[in-house]
């Protein structure tokens, strides 16, 4: 599966619901998937994703959806003990792993060598957890997440292909201010 088809297909059940997106390919991709007021790009946040989402969760009754990376979400697993913590109903978080450090240069993540970031989320306390590898189980899965109370937890395995999507403008202040605007 692939990352920039699978979030058109994600971005097809979302409606209107806040997205929080990783920075890099995942911010490239949903931007050109769909540009809209209510995306929030995480330019320069590596690791700070689903932290982000989180604090959006907590602070609206609105769904949030997360669209994490295997590599930045190892970078800050506290942020899975804390979802658990936390408990917020509104939270799906989509972690596309590709097992590897896509931003860095390549290099293996730590769930090319076995580590289970689904297996992370149900020790932290997260209850609904689900593994997709392909569109039509990623797609039902994150449908049932956005219909009933979370938190949700789903890793996406993706493949990486050649292919790069065009690069979003690079202007987070005015990304930033965009989104505020959706909650006045």
């Amino acid at each position: 599966m692939h990352r920039f088809e699978a979030m058109q297909l994600l971005m097809q059940q979302v409606g209107d619901e806040p997205v929080v997106a990783n920075l890099g390919p995942t911010t490239d991709e949903l931007w050109n998937v769909v540009d809209r007021p209510r995306n929030f790009y995480t330019y320069g946040s590596m690791g700070l994703c689903s932290s982000v989402a989180l604090g959006m969760a907590l602070s609206t009754p609105d769904k949030i959806v997360s669209f994490d990376g295997d590599g930045s979400l190892l970078m800050n697993l506290g942020a899975i003990a804390t979802i658990g913590r936390e408990m917020p109903r509104n939270l799906v978080v989509v972690v596309w792993d590709n097992e590897e450090w896509g931003q860095t240069g390549h290099q293996a993540s730590h769930t090319a060598k076995g580590t289970d970031l689904e297996q992370v989320a149900r020790s932290c306390s997260i209850p609904k957890t689900a593994t997709a590898d392909n569109e039509e189980d990623l797609v039902t899965v994150f449908r049932q997440a956005l219909s009933e109370e979370g938190p949700w937890f789903i890793v996406a395995k993706i493949e990486e292909t050649d292919e790069e999507a065009t690069f979003a403008p690079n202007e987070p202040e005015m990304y930033l201010h965009r989104f505020r605007q959706t909650y006045l």
